[in-house]
């Protein structure tokens, strides 16, 4: 309802602005610059408040697939053909792991200056919850949280704590006006629990909380993007180039391509063994080759 709400005082800044210009009235009732700053501001905040209340969505599943991991290996075992156990293994670890990367990525936008003079944001738990994402993604790069029992457990406990902030902000503090602009006739809309937690954690109402949020949380997104770019620096798994390789170009062979190539076996990649998925044990109605897979 609240979505809808703004939604329609969106639509009724654009009927109120466009209306004299639709009638010919001959003095306009609002300037050319006032039509732009409200398009503009009704558009800016119609984003901000759509990007929020899908994160609660988008946080929700992606919290819920991480925790239905035993679920989703209890039907792996049901499979008797490897592409199917393939495919629904694939699927799973594609779809959670999206999800969390959308529930950081939608998230930087409270970390947008101007986000804070148009849009309640709830400090400190939104851009927590956004560095506790980031938290996640980083421990993933760096641990294999399907095989390595700690690392599942950090990235669960973190993105239970991420989806718990989010959701709380934004039902506690983001939607506390609308909720307190609605209440009946009799009922005090300066009291309560909700208008003690709009009050003492709104980015509008405090702006030391918001800025002092703002300056810890940022930092700490520096040390993530920083982790995050030295993995792929100190982790490489890329083959280095032999220095006893040569080349030479021979009679109609292309610049810079070797004479003969080097035959396959001398330059063989070593293949590393199938990793477990889930270390689980196949059902005795398994191939044997899809039980090597999935053993």
């Amino acid at each position: 309802m609240g979505f809808l709400r703004k939604i329609g005082k969106l639509a009724g800044i654009i009927i109120a602005a466009t209306t004299p210009f639709m009638f010919n009235a001959p003095a306009y009732a609002i300037t050319q610059s006032g039509l732009q700053n409200s398009l503009v501001n009704g558009g800016s905040i119609w984003l901000e408040t759509t990007i929020a209340v899908a994160m609660v969505f988008v946080t929700a599943m992606a919290f819920s697939l991480q925790i239905a991991r035993g679920y989703f290996l209890r039907t792996l075992e049901k499979f008797t053909l490897r592409l199917g156990a393939d495919i629904w293994w694939l699927a799973y670890v594609l779809i959670r792991d999206a999800l969390i990367f959308m529930s950081f990525i939608m998230g930087l936008l409270v970390f947008f200056p101007g986000t804070f003079q148009d849009y309640t944001i709830a400090v400190p738990f939104m851009p927590i919850s956004v560095v506790l994402f980031g938290i996640a993604l980083v421990t993933k790069l760096y641990f294999d949280a399907d095989d390595n029992r700690n690392a599942f457990r950090a990235v669960t406990v973190l993105v239970f704590a991420g989806t718990a902030l989010w959701i709380f902000g934004t039902i506690f503090v983001t939607e506390t006006p609308l909720a307190l602009s609605t209440l009946p006739a009799g009922v005090s809309s300066t009291g309560g629990f909700w208008y003690s937690v709009y009050n003492t954690f709104s980015s509008q109402t405090d702006v030391n909380l918001s800025m002092a949020t703002f300056d810890v949380t940022f930092a700490a997104l520096g040390v993530i993007g920083l982790f995050g770019f030295a993995h792929p620096l100190l982790h490489s798994r890329l083959g280095k180039q032999s220095p006893k390789a040569t080349r030479s170009q021979g009679p109609g062979s292309p610049s810079g391509m070797p004479a003969s190539m080097p035959s396959r076996q001398a330059h063989a990649v070593e293949e590393q063994p199938r990793r477990p998925i889930g270390s689980m044990q196949a059902p005795a109605s398994f191939p044997r080759d899809g039980a090597e897979y999935i053993q």
